[in-house]
């Protein structure tokens, strides 16, 4: 499984910090440090594939 796809579903279902979608990504058996995740989610919202909310939870854009 990829950890794109598995992010992307992620972020469709709600939104969330970093550090709640680490432990959802590391129930789907990934392991990704929270800085690398955190500049990974920053890419996607400068890329326009997520959303980054006042409150520093992420989303999918239509969330």
């Amino acid at each position: 499984m990829n950890i794109d796809y598995s992010l992307a579903k992620i972020l469709e279902n709600g939104r969330y910090t970093p550090s709640e979608i680490k432990d959802l990504l590391e129930e789907q058996g990934f392991s990704i440090t929270l800085p690398k995740l955190t500049e990974h989610l920053n890419l996607q919202v400068a890329l326009g594939m997520a959303h980054r909310r006042e409150d520093g939870t992420f989303t999918a854009l239509s969330v």
